[in-house]
């Protein structure tokens, strides 16, 4: 990491109803780790990375171009990163809708007019919830996980995105946003 390159990501913002069920989460059951702080909860569209500063800018006026529409998500169940081993994250999913992956790819496409390259893995949406310095011992997660595997919380209206700047800090990242993209209000047929 070259701490004089911005450090960048696309995300969608949570309602403050969305953070405080999410908040409510957090138990002592779960081996020691970091949960993300109420500011940081977001929904990672696409990491960019650290890029010299006229490529963010390139990025910035490129994403201003997204045309997508405006339209519902809705946070459901929990689980871990990875999936089938000893886990590093714990998330809260997102329903990946038709409307969700559109957006997703039409920020990727902005994104590699300007040259970025797209991870090769499938998108997942989801929000991570904590973090663990090491992986933990398989099956560690695993209670926790089915005690809340039916949380939900109520659909919220995603109208824009944003670009943000993550700065690396010893207490965890601070985000700052470098732009906020409007989503057409006409939703999606």
């Amino acid at each position: 990491m070259n701490v004089n390159l911005p450090r960048l990501f696309v995300a969608i913002d949570l309602p403050d109803e969305s953070k405080d069920r999410i908040l409510s989460l957090r138990e002592d059951d779960l081996p020691p780790g970091r949960w993300t702080r109420r500011d940081a909860l977001h929904l990672t569209l696409h990491f960019i990375g650290d890029v010299p500063e006229a490529v963010a800018r390139a990025y910035q006026r490129s994403l201003a171009r997204v045309d997508a529409p405006a339209f519902e998500l809705q946070i459901q169940g929990v689980g871990q990163f990875p999936i089938n081993d000893r886990p590093r994250v714990i998330w809260a999913g997102i329903q990946n809708t038709p409307e969700l992956r559109a957006l997703h790819e039409a920020v990727g496409g902005a994104l590699e007019r300007e040259g970025f390259r797209r991870e090769r893995r499938r998108f997942h949406p989801h929000i991570t919830l904590m973090r663990f310095r090491k992986p933990i011992r398989r099956g560690l997660a695993s209670k926790w996980i089915q005690a809340h595997i039916d949380f939900y919380a109520e659909p919220f209206r995603v109208e824009q995105f944003a670009l943000y700047e993550s700065d690396l800090q010893p207490s965890g990242a601070v985000y700052r946003k470098r732009g906020v993209y409007e989503l057409s209000k006409v939703d999606a047929v």
